[in-house]
Parts: structure tokens; C-alpha cells; sequence
């Protein structure tokens, strides 16, 4: 049976989006907004909202053209060039056009295997959604509660509302940055020991078993690596 491969192409175009949206975003949008509308008549807020468009774009074309064969799951291996890598849900090597077909790689029973503390994947966890609402509070405050005068007598009369508000939402999302700092920086207890490069989701669940992209070992937490 033939083996249906991957192709580099795809990959390298979600990635080239995927940046590209980023840098709309951020440095187009962020840096030279005011320059943009004043010169130009260009929201800067419409060039983030196509950054961010370009970014889901990306990841949304590479989950449609990326399949493994042995298991179905979406979305892995994405790289620029080359490398071998393997699926995190069934542990197989996965087969790029650029690449070898076929692999050798260790019988599953056979490869290394490790226990992971379940405390680092739930305080990662929690500081990712504590992060992520953080932020989002912080949106939604400048969006919805920021007052909009019509006119300089009511600007004077809502400024200090107005810079209340402001603080407000720039503390929540300064405060979410942090968060989100904090559970990258504790990730590094969820990497694989064997080669420091992958990594096990904090969300896994009790049964699961995620197999390293880099080396293919197996990782879970505490006592839970079984295998049928």
C-alpha cells in the first residue's frame, strides 16, 4: 500500500503567512499606524485585523493538508526544511515528500519512556487561562467601557474616567503577558527528557499517552503510562 507524504510546500506557505501576518500586526500596525492613516487613509486597525487573518489562514491551511497516515491527527511537523519528526498521538514517524518514505524507527514497546509530574501540567495550565482571560478582560474593557465624548467639554468632563479606564485595561493585559510568561517558562518541566525538545500538553489527559515530535518517546504523567 502505497503511503500517501506530506508535502513541504504547504508547510513552508503556512509558515510564510503565518510570519507575514505577524509582522502585519505587529510592526506594520504597531509601529507605523499613525503613519498609515495620516499619509495613507489606512486603518491601522483593519492591517492588524488582515494580519491576524493572514495568521489563522496559516494555521488553518496546514491542519487541511497535513494528515498522518497512521492515525489521522492534523497539524504536526510543520519546518521549513526537513527533519525527522514524529506524530505526538501514535508515535509513528511522519512521511514527507522531501524526505524518506520509510523510516526506521523503534517498535513502540521498545522506546524510552518517562513520568512527568501532573502539578507542572496543571499550574501551566492554569496560568495559560489565567493569561488568556487576563487579556481578554483587558480587550473588553477598552472596547466597551471606554467613553467616547463627542465633544472637548465632555472629553474634559470623562478624562479621568477615561484614564481610569485605560490603566485598567493596560494592567489586565500587562497582567495576562505575565501570566503567559510564567507558563512558558515552567513548560520546560513538560519537556521530554530524553532530548529536551518535546514536550507533553498540559491538558493530556489521564489515559493519554503523547509521544515526542523530536525522539519519539513516550511521555505521561506520574504512574499513568500504560500501554495496551
Amino acid at each position: 500500500m502505497e503511503v500517501k507524504t506530506l508535502k513541504r510546500k504547504w508547510a513552508r506557505i503556512s509558515i510564510a503567512l503565518w510570519y507575514l501576518g505577524l509582522g502585519l500586526s505587529i510592526v506594520v500596525s504597531g509601529l507605523f499606524g499613525d503613519w498609515l492613516e495620516e499619509d495613507f487613509g489606512l486603518p491601522a486597525s483593519g492591517i492588524m485585523g488582515f494580519g491576524f487573518g493572514l495568521m489563522l489562514l496559516g494555521i488553518v491551511l496546514w491542519h487541511g493538508m497535513s494528515r498522518c497516515p497512521c492515525c489521522g491527527e492534523r497539524g504536526r511537523g510543520k519546518s521549513w526544511v526537513y527533519r525527522k519528526t514524529y506524530c505526538s498521538r501514535c508515535g509513528h514517524v511522519l512521511p514527507f515528500d522531501d524526505g524518506p518514505v520509510h523510516e526506521e524507527e523503534a517498535p513502540l514497546d521498545r522506546r524510552a519512556r518517562f513520568r512527568l509530574k501532573r502539578g507542572w501540567a496543571r499550574l501551566v495550565l492554569a496560568l495559560m487561562i489565567a493569561g488568556l482571560a487576563c487579556m481578554a478582560a483587558g480587550v473588553l474593557v477598552f472596547n466597551l467601557l471606554m467613553p467616547r465624548p463627542r465633544n472637548e467639554e465632555e472629553l474634559w468632563n470623562a478624562i479621568e474616567t477615561i484614564w481610569a479606564i485605560r490603566d485598567a485595561g493596560i494592567y489586565a493585559v500587562l497582567a495576562g503577558i505575565a501570566f503567559l510568561a510564567a507558563a512558558g517558562v515552567l513548560t520546560r518541566r513538560l519537556k521530554c527528557p530524553c532530548c529536551g525538545q518535546g514536550l507533553a500538553a498540559p491538558w493530556q489527559g489521564r489515559d493519554q499517552v503523547r509521544w515526542c515530535q523530536s525522539c519519539g518517546a513516550a511521555l505521561a504523567f506520574e504512574d499513568e503510562l500504560e500501554y495496551e
